[in-house]
C-alpha cells in the first residue's frame, strides 16, 4: 500500500522547461559540426602530408657526396677507404 506524502510537504510541480534549455541543441549543434570540421580539416591536412612522403623522391645522400661537399678529394677519401679496409682486416 503506497502512502501519500507528507501534507506539510506539498507535491512539486515540475515543467518541461525546467529540464530543457532551448539554447542547449543550438550549442549542441554548432559544437558537433565544429568537431566534424576539424577532423575533416585535420584528415586532409594527414593525407596531404602523406601524399608528398609518397610521391616525392628523396635525395639519398652518400657519403662520397657529404666528403666532397665538406671540400675532400676523391683521391683522400680513396686512401682513408684503403687504410680503414686495411685496419678492419687486421694489416697494418
Amino acid at each position: 500500500m503506497a502512502t501519500s506524502r507528507r501534507p506539510d510537504r506539498p507535491e512539486q510541480q515540475f515543467q518541461v522547461e525546467d529540464f530543457f534549455n532551448p539554447r542547449r541543441p543550438k550549442f549542441l549543434l554548432w559544437l558537433n559540426t565544429a568537431v566534424k570540421l576539424s577532423a575533416l580539416t585535420l584528415d586532409r591536412e594527414v593525407e596531404a602530408l602523406a601524399a608528398s612522403r609518397l610521391f616525392v623522391e628523396e635525395m639519398t645522400v652518400r657519403p662520397e657526396d657529404t666528403l666532397r661537399a665538406a671540400g675532400i678529394s676523391s683521391k683522400r677519401q680513396a686512401k682513408y677507404q684503403r687504410r680503414m679496409s686495411n685496419l678492419l682486416a687486421g694489416r697494418s
